[in-house]
């Protein structure tokens, strides 16, 4: 439990502020109400292809019960993942000590080596995708997928489910986002927690006795599946029967991500190894090398974040002072090119400029970011360079600000009113005030008002709640009597040793030899990495 509260509860998509601290004080103090019932906080951010996702932020008392149910219950909850034998996505909990998520992903490398001894075994790779899988998963099915359909049907006509620890389930994820039976959040540690359980049966249904296909035919890495077979008359086989398991469970298939591979044109992807050559040149050699092949296999690995696993991977020599010119003249024209890649680019660009001290064309770049992001409503992104603007201490306009303000975001309002109080953005506080008048903490709004009136920011009406009416049972103000924080000004995390598992610290920056470069520093076992594709 104290994992999934300390490194569990926003979606990783988020800058570093987004952190929680303290969170795990609350247990064995915090006792709320099992029928407490809140608002997931939904925001739009990009995949790594550009088109925007809806993630989401559980209620923080919400998803304190869920992690609690879920801590009590996980033998149970390793029982339905153990029906499954083709997974190579089962959450699994990080050390308690380490950093980085409560839950392991998959890395990259594993993922790759999956697929290729699936391919190696089979002529003909059917691959088939669960259509908006986390939006669409009906938290009644979690019985279902626990007991098995009928007999957790049969169980609920006799008025004996509620007995079931899967019902109990079912009631707790519900009550993250006001009871609504349909999605759930795209981003917390749980969200993945609680979609395997349901993945689990459906493969055990897939590779039951009397079904076609056994487990060595199936892997999947979450929602995304692939079979081999012998014959085409076989996969269409394999996707009437997906088809028809899932559909027991209310999903559907993305007939745009449903697709047969074979023959010589299904190659072995394996675009990394093209970067493992080009690291055996040397200084500028290098650095241009490098990010041809980025702009290159970009535009070939459509399916596949070229940009964020080579920027990260290589990040520690992208940081050297030696080329800092060139490589910032190089990141600067992939962000303009893909501003939604904000997250896997500014670590190393926030770095330069932070070292140098010259950015007079990176708060252009930013302050562009703001405005395209802000446009195309991509919260996510835009989030990022608002943290930028922070970071370095950039001023936005009214008329920017007012842009921002205009998106309706609890998330971009509280870094606005952050940099507000730190004198670079000027924001609009009656239209704010206005704005969270009559939100309470039970509603999506509850971020702003738990941070804004905790630091003093704002002390109207709009900002002054905590222990009264719209804060039932004291909840937040409890959590604030704890020194509970989900959001951080701290200097600590306007660095870049505060990016996540990319292992930089600021003397990283300082001057180097590029050419002697230890490249054992790079991370090519690739574990830690998010999932990229």
């Amino acid at each position: 439990m104290t994992k999934l509260l300390d490194h569990g509860f926003y979606p990783v998509e988020l800058p570093p502020p987004f952190h929680t601290k303290q969170y795990s004080k609350a247990i064995g103090t915090l006792v709320p109400s099992q029928k407490h019932s809140g608002s997931t906080t939904f925001f739009e951010g990009p995949t790594f292809r550009g088109s925007l996702r809806t993630f989401g932020v559980v209620n923080p008392i919400n998803y304190f019960l869920l992690s609690e149910f879920i801590a009590k219950n996980w033998m149970n909850i390793c029982s339905i993942y153990k029906k499954s034998k083709c997974s190579g996505s089962r959450p699994i909990f990080s050390n308690l000590k380490s950093e980085g998520r409560a839950i392991k992903s998959a890395s990259l490398g594993k993922k790759r080596q999956n697929q290729q001894h699936l391919a190696s075994g089979y002529p003909i790779i059917l691959s088939i995708d669960i259509n908006r899988f986390y939006n669409s998963i009906y938290t009644h099915s979690l019985p279902w997928a626990a007991l098995g359909k009928e007999l957790a049907k049969k169980k609920f006509s006799a008025k004996t489910l509620n007995t079931e620890w899967s019902d109990k389930l079912d009631q707790l994820v519900r009550n993250c986002n006001q009871q609504q039976t349909v999605g759930i959040a795209i981003g917390p540690d749980t969200s993945r927690i609680i979609s395997e359980i349901i993945l689990a049966r459906i493969d055990a249904d897939l590779c039951a006795t009397g079904t076609p296909f056994k487990s060595r035919q199936i892997h999947h890495n979450i929602d995304d599946y692939q079979f081999g077979v012998m014959e085409i008359s076989e996969a269409e086989l394999a996707q009437s029967l997906f088809m028809k398991t899932i559909r027991k469970y209310e999903l559907r298939v993305n007939d745009n991500k449903t697709y047969i591979q074979q023959g010589i044109t299904f190659a072995p992807n394996n675009f990394q190894r093209q970067f493992d050559i080009v690291r055996k040149l040397e200084g500028k050699a290098f650095i241009e090398a490098f990010f041809d092949l980025i702009f290159s296999l970009s535009a070939e690995n459509s399916d596949v974040n070229v940009i964020g696993y080579a920027v990260k991977r290589f990040a520690k020599l992208l940081s050297k002072a030696t080329y800092h010119d060139i490589v910032q003249e190089y990141l600067q024209r992939l962000l303009f090119a893909s501003p939604f890649q904000a997250r896997w680019i500014l670590p190393i660009l926030l770095g330069i400029y932070h070292h140098t001290g010259n950015f007079s064309n990176g708060s252009r770049l930013i302050i562009w970011g703001i405005g395209t992001s802000a446009r195309r409503n991509d919260v996510g992104s835009l989030l990022w360079y608002l943290y930028a603007a922070l970071f370095l201490r950039i001023k936005l306009s009214k008329d920017m600000c007012d842009l921002c303000e205009s998106i309706t975001s609890e998330l971009v309002d509280l870094v606005l009113y952050h940099g507000y109080k730190e004198g670079l953005f000027k924001i609009s506080l009656g239209a704010m005030r206005q704005r969270y008048r009559v939100s309470d903490f039970s509603s999506s709004s509850w971020l702003p008002l738990y941070e804004i009136e905790r630091r003093g920011w704002d002390t109207s009406p709009s900002f002054s709640k905590l222990g009264k009416a719209e804060d039932k049972d004291d909840l937040f103000a409890k959590l604030k009597g704890l020194g509970v924080e989900f959001y951080s000004t701290d200097a600590a995390f306007y660095r870049v040793e505060a990016f996540d598992g990319w292992n930089l610290v600021q003397n990283d920056f300082a001057e180097a030899d590029v050419d002697n470069f230890d490249f054992g520093h790079l991370l090519d076992d690739l574990t830690g990495f998010e999932n990229y594709d």
